[in-house]
């Protein structure tokens, strides 16, 4: 991955501009949908694309895929009453910087340097939440 700066004639690129180039970057937004920040932008090279019928998923790839499968139908189903929304949101707000007080969650992954990841995005934070949860329960020496 490299990061990229762009002319001021040009302001945003996404997409593919040739066979082997992706660019993109991440938008960042509040609760309400209105972005409120922007990441670098990025530009990936694609040199050698898998072939993912010759070699397919296996082992810790594929339990990690599963996991992320069941994280993100489980993310889905916790926001679909006002009740669950409410709940994460609750959860959310208790873990930000803004709010007097707040520590990181619980299961909040932990970063490199040994601290607990305190989330920016309400999204980010629930499928997170919901991963590291069903990791500990799968997990009898956590």
């Amino acid at each position: 991955m490299a990061r990229a700066q762009y002319a001021n004639i040009l302001n945003e690129l996404h997409g593919a501009t040739s066979p082997d180039s992706i660019h993109r970057q991440k938008r960042f937004r509040d609760a309400r949908g209105r972005i409120i920040g922007y990441a670098t932008p990025e530009v990936y090279r694609v040199t050698k694309p898998r072939d993912w019928d010759r070699k397919p998923a296996v082992g810790d790839e594929l339990s990690n895929q599963k996991l992320w499968g069941k994280t993100c139908h489980l993310y889905a189903k916790a926001l679909e009453t006002d009740e669950g929304v409410e709940y994460w949101q609750k959860r959310f707000e208790a873990q930000l910087y803004a709010t007097r007080g707040s520590k990181p969650d619980p299961f909040a992954s932990v970063l490199p340097n040994g601290t607990k990841k305190r989330y920016v995005r309400f999204d980010a934070f629930v499928r997170g939440i919901i991963r590291n949860e069903l990791k500990a329960a799968n997990n009898p020496y956590k």
